[in-house]
């Protein structure tokens, strides 16, 4: 009992002391008198007013603290009277114990109708830029003996680094700029904390406004637990919920939720960011209606200058009559994404692209965004373009005295200093890409750019039932760009293309393409006028529809006899093979070997095609080979082996077609003339065979009779040779008996 009676007592004197301590502080401390002081500081370090309405008063309850009242900072020169700083009421407490202890701590900060008024004249000037450039005043070293007091007062009074909390409310903040004529003001409805100490948590909620001049109104609200540990700051539980309208963005209404837990370690300087989900919601303006989610796990190296992100995924319906088709829905995730600020490099791994239930898989690295020099690789296994944006029945066509009038020119801006930057890497390939009610596969496009070069090479596809295969390279090195484009279409159906391009198979066959062009320019008229090169294209086993060549060759016939003219069954002309190769020089197509055969035509042509003033002068001559019943148009035998040329001049989009009248009857008379030409040598050949026949026979009866006499003088001249040899062997014979009766005579006279 003693001992509680004497601990009794020792508190009741600590209170008594306590007392005396307060009531002597309350007696003896006049603030008021540090005012002037306290202004005229102000006004020598910054050469402005710091002026204070009312007395500083000392408060006994709810807590023991001083009420500031008003206080005023003036603007600079040249900005106004209206104060730089402005606040009606502060005022702060202290915790009554730790001053008992000589270790205060200060309960509570209350700050009412602050004013921060901030501006930039027209010049770029800000009314802060004298506070910012003011020379500093260096302190001159304490003394050790001045120094050893301030640390005793500071060992003395030292601040546990708690405090009770912090209120801020009715406030605002004002920022004018002169030069873009915009003024934003935020308004600080509350801004307040729970208990302030090192290494426990503490509640922070705020509730803030922004406008500018009805282009911008926000409304904004933060909740969230914050500890101070170990160095590092934690931001749990963080919730931000914001509604936003105005001119400023392009809906109505905007309304953001975000939920994150972040840590910053302030020896490392690293910022995590953990469970962040988003959610934006917009109604009105360009989007009827859309929502977006972001979720990701973050992590920044404020030393290395590094951001990643994990587990990106980001998706969005959107919806409105600006959306193709109304709606759609996008999506972006990523494995990863590193941003390596100091390097100003990106890189997006694993990443999913998705527009609706089309879907791009791939990476893109970005190595210098400031160049910017890019790495991607995207794949799709197919994308329906007229699905995502509703192309699904082709429009009327508009009639032609209602087509407005076409472009005189048309210029094509290209960001050249971008080009010359540029540095590109990328393949991009597509299973099924479906455009404009064409299906094309197995598509393959590699882009590089480097040093003012972009090329697409290769750039292929299979392209009905046929290969395209093309090289384009875009030159941005000069003042003006350079296009280059080498291109090979291979067994093409050009009868379906067209079928599904336009819904009218105008030209068939199996095509064969070759194209090796080149032109400069910016504007259309300057690559017509500079676009050299050349071509060649050759179609199998096809058809020209709505055009009867052979008809319209007999129809002008019977026009020119007076008959009737044949009926039109079918509206094509049949071919076998076409071919054609032309040069481009300056914007003028020439070519003269049209090649066109068909059952009953052979085709050839030449000409040219001025691009420039987009004319044609082409003459083709048609040559019948045969009566016409494959093409129904009747019979045109007389006609059959003449040339019939027919001239296409004029502008090309509407040519005159002139079937040239007099070369057909030039043609004609020419062929009349050949036939009684030809009838004459005939003729000529006839009597000049009977003649040498005659004189054949003539030749042979004089020869045979000649041969005759020969033959009997011959007969004649060998009896008479005959007779004389007879003649001479017998005289010979008498002579010899002669001699032989003298000699046998001799013999007898000698024996």
């Amino acid at each position: 009992m003693k001992i509680i009676k004497i601990l009794i007592a020792m508190l009741a004197l600590t209170v008594f002391l306590g007392l005396i301590v307060v009531g002597a502080f309350v007696a003896l401390f006049d603030a008021n008198e540090y005012k002037q002081e306290l202004s005229a500081l102000v006004k020598q370090q910054t050469g402005r007013d710091l002026q204070f309405s009312g007395d500083i008063a000392l408060t006994l309850y709810p807590a023991l603290g001083m009420r500031l009242g008003s206080m005023s900072f003036s603007n600079a020169p040249g900005f106004g009277e209206s104060p730089m700083l402005l606040v009606n009421n502060a005022s702060v407490s202290v915790d009554v114990l730790s001053l008992l202890a000589l270790k205060p701590q200060i309960a509570q900060l209350v700050l009412d109708g602050l004013q921060l008024n901030l501006q930039k004249n027209a010049q770029g000037q800000t009314n802060w830029d004298d506070l910012a450039g003011a020379p500093d005043k260096q302190p001159a070293p304490p003394s050790a003996e001045g120094g050893q007091k301030d640390a005793d007062k500071t060992a003395a009074f030292n601040l546990e680094g708690a405090f009770e909390g912090l209120s801020i409310t009715n406030s605002r903040l004002v920022w004018s700029d002169a030069i873009a004529g915009a003024q934003y003001q935020v308004e600080v409805s509350s801004l307040t904390t729970g208990l302030i100490k090192a290494e426990q948590p503490f509640p922070v909620n705020l509730s803030m406004a922004v406008a500018s001049a009805n282009e911008l109104n926000a409304q904004l609200e933060l909740t969230t637990s914050v500890l101070f540990e170990n160095q590092s700051l934690h931001l749990t539980g963080l919730k931000l919920e914001s509604k936003a309208t105005g001119a400023l963005i392009p809906v109505d209404h905007v309304a953001i939720k975000l939920g994150a837990e972040i840590t910053f370690s302030m020896p490392d300087q690293r910022l995590g960011i953990s469970a962040l989900n988003t959610q934006i919601r917009t109604t009105g303006g360009v989007l009827t209606h859309s929502e977006t989610s972001l979720t990701a796990e973050a992590g920044f190296d404020l030393k290395d200058e590094q951001l990643s992100l994990g587990v990106l995924d980001i998706q969005s319906d959107l919806q409105g009559d600006a959306i193709p088709n109304g709606r759609v829905k996008l999506g972006v995730s990523a494995a990863r994404l590193e941003l390596e600020l100091n390097k100003r490099a990106l890189g997006l791994h694993d990443l999913v692209f998705a527009l609706n239930e089309n879907k791009f898989q791939g990476f893109v690295q970005v190595e210098d965004y400031t160049r910017p020099a890019v790495r991607f690789e995207l794949a799709a296994d197919r994308f329906d373009v007229d699905k995502l944006l509703g192309v699904s029945d082709r429009p009327e066509p508009v009639p032609a005295d209602k087509q407005e009038p076409a472009a005189e020119d048309m210029q094509i801006a290209l960001p050249m200093d971008l080009l010359r930057t540029l540095k590109l890497d990328g393949k991009l390939s597509v299973g099924t890409l479906i455009v404009q009610h064409l299906t094309l596969n197995d598509i393959l496009l590699k882009v590089n750019a480097d040093k003012g070069i972009l090329k697409l090479n290769p750039f292929r596809m299979n392209l009905y039932e046929g290969t395209f295969d093309s090289a384009i390279e875009l030159n941005a090195q000069g003042k003006q760009p350079v296009y280059t484009l080498k291109q090979e279409l291979s067994s093409f159906k050009i009868g379906k293309f067209l079928k599904d391009f336009m819904e009218e198979d105008m030209l068939s066959g199996a095509t064969d393409l070759r194209l090796n062009l080149s032109a400069r320019g910016e504007w259309l008229s300057a690559l017509k006028a500079s676009l050299n090169g050349d071509l060649d294209i050759a179609l199998k086993d096809g058809a020209v529809q709505g055009f009867n060549l052979r008809h319209k060759i007999d129809s002008a016939r019977a026009r020119l006899k007076g008959d009737k003219e044949p009926e039109l069954i079918e509206k094509k002309t049949d071919f076998s093979a076409m071919s054609l190769s032309a040069q481009i020089r300056n914007g003028v197509l020439t070519s003269d070997d049209l090649d066109m055969q068909t059952p009953l035509l052979r085709v050839s042509g030449k000409g040219s095609v001025d691009l420039v003033k987009e004319t044609l002068n082409y003459l083709v001559n048609a040559k019948l080979v045969t009566t016409l019943k494959g093409q129904q148009a009747g019979t045109a035998d007389e006609l059959s082996g003449l040339k019939i040329p027919l001239l296409i001049s004029g502008p090309w989009l509407s040519p005159n077609v002139d079937l040239q009248l007099d070369e057909i009857f030039k043609a004609r008379l020419d062929a009349e003339k050949e036939q009684l030409k030809q009838k004459l040598d005939k003729q000529k050949d006839a009597l000049a065979q009977k003649l040498a026949a005659e004189k054949a026979s003539l030749k042979a009866a004089q020869e045979k009779e000649i041969a005759d006499k020969k033959a009997q003088l011959e007969f004649k001249k060998q009896q008479l040779e005959a007779e004389q040899k007879a003649e001479l062997a017998a005289r010979k014979k008498e002579a010899e008996d002669k001699a032989r009766k003298k000699l046998e005579d001799k013999l007898k006279k000698l024996f």
